[in-house]
């Protein structure tokens, strides 16, 4: 479901980031996999946005 880098999230606007994050906070994981993938993407955006020093 999400399959992202530091580096494609550096290239994102702000917008975009904040959107990102908003969708991977809504998915709903049917599986233990799916739930840490999600968990990874979580954290890679909260670290980008927070490097940014942006807030949600």
């Amino acid at each position: 479901m999400f399959h992202i880098t530091r580096d494609d999230l550096a290239k994102k606007s702000d917008a975009q980031l904040k959107s990102l994050f908003n969708q991977a906070v809504q998915a709903k994981p049917s599986a233990r996999r799916a739930f840490a993938q999600v968990s990874f993407a979580l954290r890679l955006i909260r670290d980008e946005i927070a490097r940014r020093g942006l807030r949600l």
